[in-house]
Protein backbone atom coordinates (compact mmCIF):
# COMPACT_ATOMS: atom_id res chain seq x y z
CA UNK A 1 0.00 0.00 0.00
CA UNK A 2 1.16 3.31 -1.20
CA UNK A 3 0.56 6.58 0.95
CA UNK A 4 0.58 9.80 -0.84
CA UNK A 5 0.57 13.24 0.68
CA UNK A 6 -0.37 16.02 -1.52
CA UNK A 7 0.13 19.46 -0.57
CA UNK A 8 -2.42 21.94 -1.48
CA UNK A 9 -1.84 24.53 -3.66
CA UNK A 10 -4.07 27.59 -2.71
CA UNK A 11 -3.92 30.74 -5.12
CA UNK A 12 -4.60 33.88 -4.23
CA UNK A 13 -8.12 35.04 -5.83
CA UNK A 14 -6.78 37.88 -7.34
CA UNK A 15 -3.53 36.63 -9.27
CA UNK A 16 -5.98 33.88 -10.71
CA UNK A 17 -8.53 36.02 -12.21
CA UNK A 18 -5.88 37.91 -13.45
CA UNK A 19 -4.07 34.83 -14.99
CA UNK A 20 -7.86 33.96 -16.07
CA UNK A 21 -8.03 37.21 -18.45
CA UNK A 22 -4.72 36.87 -19.42
CA UNK A 23 -4.58 33.69 -20.98
CA UNK A 24 -8.37 34.74 -22.46
CA UNK A 25 -10.43 32.34 -20.74
CA UNK A 26 -13.15 35.11 -20.88
CA UNK A 27 -16.38 32.77 -20.33
CA UNK A 28 -14.39 31.05 -16.98
CA UNK A 29 -13.53 34.68 -16.27
CA UNK A 30 -16.55 36.00 -16.29
CA UNK A 31 -18.51 33.26 -14.32
CA UNK A 32 -16.37 32.77 -11.56
CA UNK A 33 -16.16 37.01 -10.83
CA UNK A 34 -20.55 35.89 -11.14
CA UNK A 35 -19.74 33.49 -8.20
CA UNK A 36 -17.63 35.61 -5.94
CA UNK A 37 -19.28 38.74 -5.81
CA UNK A 38 -22.95 38.61 -7.46
CA UNK A 39 -25.72 37.88 -5.16
CA UNK A 40 -27.42 34.41 -5.66
CA UNK A 41 -29.18 31.54 -3.87
CA UNK A 42 -26.84 30.86 -1.22
CA UNK A 43 -26.67 28.48 2.03
CA UNK A 44 -25.06 29.40 5.24
CA UNK A 45 -23.55 27.09 7.24
CA UNK A 46 -21.96 27.85 11.59
CA UNK A 47 -21.78 26.65 14.39
CA UNK A 48 -25.49 28.27 15.13
CA UNK A 49 -26.94 26.01 11.86
CA UNK A 50 -27.52 26.22 8.47
CA UNK A 51 -29.52 28.62 6.66
CA UNK A 52 -30.91 28.71 2.91
CA UNK A 53 -31.63 31.52 0.86
CA UNK A 54 -33.12 31.14 -2.49
CA UNK A 55 -33.92 28.12 -4.64
CA UNK A 56 -30.98 25.57 -6.23
CA UNK A 57 -28.13 27.39 -4.30
CA UNK A 58 -24.81 28.19 -5.87
CA UNK A 59 -23.02 29.45 -3.20
CA UNK A 60 -22.37 27.72 -0.24
CA UNK A 61 -20.49 30.26 3.17
CA UNK A 62 -19.10 28.35 5.75
CA UNK A 63 -17.36 28.63 9.08
CA UNK A 64 -14.24 26.68 9.47
CA UNK A 65 -16.32 24.66 12.10
CA UNK A 66 -19.13 23.66 10.58
CA UNK A 67 -17.16 22.06 7.62
CA UNK A 68 -16.90 18.82 9.19
CA UNK A 69 -20.71 17.83 9.40
CA UNK A 70 -21.45 19.47 5.61
CA UNK A 71 -22.37 16.75 3.71
CA UNK A 72 -24.97 15.31 6.10
CA UNK A 73 -26.65 19.12 7.33
CA UNK A 74 -26.37 20.59 3.55
CA UNK A 75 -29.48 19.04 1.71
CA UNK A 76 -29.14 21.44 -1.40
CA UNK A 77 -25.73 20.85 -2.39
CA UNK A 78 -26.56 19.30 -6.41
CA UNK A 79 -26.23 22.97 -7.58
CA UNK A 80 -23.31 24.39 -5.47
CA UNK A 81 -20.52 25.23 -7.29
CA UNK A 82 -18.15 27.28 -4.87
CA UNK A 83 -17.77 27.26 -0.99
CA UNK A 84 -16.66 30.12 0.66
CA UNK A 85 -14.97 29.37 4.47
CA UNK A 86 -13.71 32.00 6.67
CA UNK A 87 -11.60 31.88 8.45
CA UNK A 88 -12.09 34.44 12.09
CA UNK A 89 -9.72 34.06 14.49
CA UNK A 90 -6.22 32.23 14.88
CA UNK A 91 -7.78 28.99 16.67
CA UNK A 92 -9.39 28.80 13.51
CA UNK A 93 -5.70 28.48 11.90
CA UNK A 94 -5.17 25.19 14.20
CA UNK A 95 -8.33 23.38 12.33
CA UNK A 96 -8.00 21.60 8.88
CA UNK A 97 -9.91 21.91 6.07
CA UNK A 98 -10.86 18.49 4.91
CA UNK A 99 -12.02 18.32 1.24
CA UNK A 100 -13.56 15.12 1.47
CA UNK A 101 -16.56 17.14 3.37
CA UNK A 102 -17.50 18.35 -0.12
CA UNK A 103 -17.52 14.51 -1.90
CA UNK A 104 -21.26 15.16 -2.22
CA UNK A 105 -20.92 18.37 -3.82
CA UNK A 106 -21.13 16.99 -7.62
CA UNK A 107 -21.03 20.40 -9.25
CA UNK A 108 -18.65 22.19 -6.89
CA UNK A 109 -15.71 24.15 -8.41
CA UNK A 110 -13.63 26.37 -6.39
CA UNK A 111 -13.25 26.43 -2.29
CA UNK A 112 -12.62 30.09 -1.94
CA UNK A 113 -10.95 30.93 1.64
CA UNK A 114 -10.89 34.57 3.09
CA UNK A 115 -8.95 35.20 6.69
CA UNK A 116 -10.06 38.22 8.51
CA UNK A 117 -6.67 37.74 10.33
CA UNK A 118 -3.09 37.66 9.26
CA UNK A 119 -1.80 34.67 8.24
CA UNK A 120 0.08 33.59 4.61
CA UNK A 121 -0.70 31.13 1.93
CA UNK A 122 1.50 28.06 3.29
CA UNK A 123 -0.46 28.51 6.74
CA UNK A 124 -3.61 28.43 4.20
CA UNK A 125 -1.99 25.54 2.56
CA UNK A 126 -1.40 23.36 5.52
CA UNK A 127 -5.12 23.49 6.49
CA UNK A 128 -6.14 21.81 3.59
CA UNK A 129 -6.60 17.76 3.49
CA UNK A 130 -6.93 15.24 1.33
CA UNK A 131 -7.65 15.16 -2.66
CA UNK A 132 -7.37 18.93 -4.20
CA UNK A 133 -6.94 18.06 -7.49
CA UNK A 134 -10.69 18.33 -7.72
CA UNK A 135 -11.34 22.07 -6.83
CA UNK A 136 -9.63 25.10 -7.91
CA UNK A 137 -8.42 26.03 -4.08
CA UNK A 138 -8.56 30.41 -3.90
CA UNK A 139 -7.48 32.52 -0.91
CA UNK A 140 -7.96 35.89 0.17
CA UNK A 141 -6.65 38.13 3.29
CA UNK A 142 -8.83 40.33 4.40
CA UNK A 143 -8.23 42.27 7.72
CA UNK A 144 -10.82 44.78 8.57
CA UNK A 145 -12.97 43.98 5.56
Amino acid sequence: MTTTFSFAQTENVDSYLTSLKNSGQDSKLSHLKHLLYDIQSAIYSSSTGIKVYGEKPTALFADINSLNNLNSAVSLKSDIEIVTIKIENSADLNKSIDLNSFSGFEKLKYVFIISKIETNPAVINNLIKNDTSKYVLLYKISIGG
